[in-house]
């Protein structure tokens, strides 16, 4: 799976984020803490599988989209692979963006249950406040209300890794004032301890660039460059070029 694979609201400068008492400002790094409070046998629910690059993605939603009278769970498909294609999109509008998000919400208030879902709203409707800097007021609303959006989700199934998963590269993607790195590195540890890919793979390399991101944002460098290291030797295509950028921002 490879949902917003490029930066989510990494430009945004929003102020008081989030009001979920779950978000607290802390010193203590998350490496110290438990990932989760799982039990041991907790099953998880693996991400969905949408094409692990923009070519495969593509071809998946042609071939959707092509379907006379698509089930509910081929709109799903549908809204999630268009907010994948939409993060690797060089020509990104707050318009086309909008639509993937009604979509979203419609379909995720037909499924209230369906926790990945109702995350990727949430981190759709994040996103819309890059679009919104000529608005503070606005953006922070529509951050705010996107990141309570995904901290539901993660709180009503924990162990749903594509909620954790969406959560986890949104928040690991936020500036460092907004203290959300810690969640993030909670929550693509838990993804990476517990997917069914196994390395080396596209997905692995996907989850270590933004795990190495988050410890960067968390005070964790060390640790984020140890990351990055690794993927610039091995990593594919394009984690290795992103991975070695990386490594000289920090040298």
């Amino acid at each position: 799976m490879r949902i917003i694979y490029t930066t989510l609201l990494v430009t945004s400068l929003i102020v008081g984020c989030g009001d979920n008492p779950e978000i607290k400002q802390s010193t203590t790094l998350v490496s110290k803490r438990p990932a989760n409070t799982l039990s041991a046998d907790t099953t998880y629910i693996q991400p969905t599988e949408l094409g692990e690059n923009p070519n495969k993605q593509a071809a998946r939603l042609t071939a959707l989209l092509a379907i006379d009278k698509p089930s509910t769970m081929h709109q799903r498909l549908i809204a999630l692979t268009q907010l994948a294609l939409f993060s690797s999109d060089g020509k990104q509008t707050l318009a086309k963006l909008s639509t993937i998000t009604d979509a979203l919400k419609a379909l995720s208030n037909d499924m209230p249950n369906d926790y990945e879902l109702m995350a990727a709203y949430g981190s759709a409707l994040s996103y819309q406040s890059v679009f919104m800097q000529d608005n503070l007021g606005k953006m922070n609303l529509t951050a705010r209300k996107g990141m309570r959006i995904m901290d539901r989700a993660v709180k009503q199934a924990p162990n749903n890794l594509g909620a954790r998963l969406l959560r986890g590269v949104s928040y690991a993607n936020m500036p460092s004032f907004l203290n959300r790195a810690q969640f993030a590195i909670a929550d693509l540890s838990l993804v990476k301890q517990h997917t069914n890919a196994l390395p080396p793979s596209h997905f692995i390399d996907f989850i270590d660039y933004y795990l190495a991101l988050a410890l960067s944002r968390n005070d964790q460098l060390p640790q984020a460059k140890a990351l990055w290291s690794t993927l610039s030797e091995r990593g594919g295509a394009p984690f290795k070029a992103q991975a070695i950028t990386r490594l000289k921002e920090n040298s």
